[in-house]
């Protein structure tokens, strides 16, 4: 039996790890590998999981916590320090039996493989974004996640390219593992349209469910409203997602007077976090799902309403041309203009509600897409193993 120890992707505002640890382990669950055990292995027993999401692991486990000056602790720190080996939870990991850690970084001086995940290259194709302290800190820790992890699985062959350009010592450790949206049968049992109603939306509108961090590119979407406004159209906007952006705390506010002194308050709904039944509901009903994001690793807005089976207008960058969704509209996101025009044919030629065309061909693909995600995996799970 090979146990292989996951680590918790993800944190408090940033769910796209969270998901994509949910959406690997349905997939490996899915195909019921022989000789495999999966361990989700934590760092505090305080950590909230839903119970959907403990019951796709194995077992759970927590590392040792130990208080500040007990002997534990002075040992540990006299063996980072001197030998940089991380004791304590490389003899914890042993001890448990784990064979590959998942989804890490390695602890210091542990031998056990290791399958480290690195999301995307953001902070170098627009470091703007980014404090030059972030920037730092983000190339020092991404360097050493390379040297010391033994395969580094990455989200699509554009991010490949940049972890190739970046380290390329390391690129031979490179393995693109891409993801597929797991869809609960649940979320096409119902009409979307109380969900959408619950949250005062008219039958129809185009559907943002990004962060509202600045990257996301909000901004061009409403200057995009302004304009088919001032040409008599007027097309409504449904935003969802996590209202804070640790880089721009100042963000958001900056929005919601954006909106106000384009004149177009009552075209743009800002819903915040909603759950992800809702989500799902409000992709069934709006008209599109629109991404207009300056960059992605991947781009889960986009694969979601594909597994979902919605059409798509998507900001022209690499990590969306290489998903490229059945139905996808691709637009220049720095071309306010070039979006106004896609979303005016849009609004023009789609329906709102449910496309039972493009629906029946995701459910039917949906299983193929998680099988090679799942088989993906498992074939670097076997190089190390």
């Amino acid at each position: 039996m090979s146990k292989v120890g996951f680590s918790l992707l993800g944190r408090q505002g940033w769910q796209a790890g969270f998901v994509y640890t949910t959406n690997l382990l349905r997939s490996l669950r899915m195909l019921k590998p022989d000789g495999m055990a999966f361990s989700l292995v934590l760092s505090g027993e305080d950590v909230y999981l839903p119970e959907e999401f403990r019951n796709l692991f194995h077992e759970i486990i927590f590392y040792p916590f130990y208080h500040r000056w007990t002997p534990t602790w002075c040992i540990d720190g006299a063996f980072k320090r001197l030998f940089r080996r991380d004791l304590i939870r490389d003899l914890f990991l042993a001890r448990q039996q784990i064979n590959v850690l998942a989804l890490s970084e390695p602890p210091r001086g542990c031998n056990i493989p290791t399958l480290a995940w690195l999301p995307d290259f953001q902070h170098v194709h627009i470091p703007e974004m980014f404090s030059l302290r972030e920037r730092k800190n983000r190339n020092d820790s991404f360097m050493r996640i390379a040297h010391n992890a033994t395969r580094i699985i990455l989200l699509s062959d554009s991010v490949k390219r940049d972890f190739e350009s970046f380290a390329p010592p390391h690129a031979h450790k490179a393995r693109v593992v891409r993801p597929a949206s797991y869809i609960p049968e649940a979320a096409y049992e119902r009409s979307p349209r109380p969900v959408a109603d619950a949250y005062c939306l008219p039958e129809k509108f185009i559907y943002v469910p990004n962060q509202f961090w600045k990257h996301k590119n909000h901004e061009a979407v409403f200057r995009a409203v302004r304009l088919l406004k001032e040409r008599g159209l007027e097309v409504i906007i449904a935003c969802s997602g996590n209202l804070v952006d640790y880089r721009h705390p100042e963000y958001f506010s900056h929005l919601l007077h954006l909106v106000s002194s384009l004149g177009i308050r009552s075209q743009v709904a800002m819903l915040g976090l909603i759950p992800r039944e809702h989500v799902f509901a409000l992709m069934r009903q709006c008209l599109c799902v629109l991404n207009p994001s300056r960059f992605e690793g991947f781009g889960l807005t986009s694969d979601e309403a594909r597994s979902l089976g919605k059409r798509t207008l998507l900001s022209d960058i690499a990590a969306h041309r290489e998903q490229n969704p059945p139905g996808a509209v691709f637009f220049d996101p720095r071309d306010q203009e070039d979006l106004a025009k896609k979303m005016a044919e849009v609004w023009r030629e789609s329906l709102p509600g449910p496309d039972p065309e493009m629906e029946l061909e995701a459910r039917a693909s949906l299983a193929e897409r998680m099988k090679a995600f799942g088989e993906a995996f498992l074939s670097v799970l076997k190089e190390v193993l």
